[in-house]
């Protein structure tokens, strides 16, 4: 029994099946895309260094990822107050609008995955993932 195995191989089987849903729903975003919303929702002004860090994405990734989003109109990049170097993201009007819509079908796409786990379940599962993690730490 390969458990690397099983894990990545779940982890594409939600990608997966989230993007289908969002696809069913007309929602033009990525999975990943979604994570990044999120991530700005709960930080507002965050920096692309700090999602990129959070979701464990490279920079270019990332960049790539917050360009479309901004050009989407659901986030906004202003300058930093103490590095004008650098960016702090926000959500826009536009981009709070679709998390209203979005957290709904997130929240059923969740609901799907855990279906038929008792609690018990999914606290050891919830366990045995923060184990593995922790046993990845750099």
């Amino acid at each position: 029994m390969n458990l690397y195995y099983q894990i990545e191989l779940t982890a594409r089987k939600i990608r997966h099946y989230g993007q289908s849903i969002l696809n069913d729903h007309n929602l033009n975003l990525t999975i990943e895309q979604w994570l990044v919303l999120k991530t700005v929702l709960e930080n507002e002004g965050i920096s692309q260094i700090k999602i990129g860090e959070i979701l464990i994405k490279d920079k270019p990734t990332i960049s790539r990822m917050v360009k479309h989003l901004v050009n989407s109109g659901y986030i906004e990049k202003r300058n930093d107050n103490v590095d004008l170097r650098q960016f702090s993201i926000y959500l826009t009007k536009k981009g709070k609008q679709l998390l209203d819509k979005l957290l709904p079908v997130i929240e059923t796409i969740r609901l799907q995955g855990l279906n038929n786990l008792t609690e018990k379940e999914k606290n050891n599962l919830n366990d045995t993932l923060l184990k593995i993690q922790n046993n990845l730490i750099l």
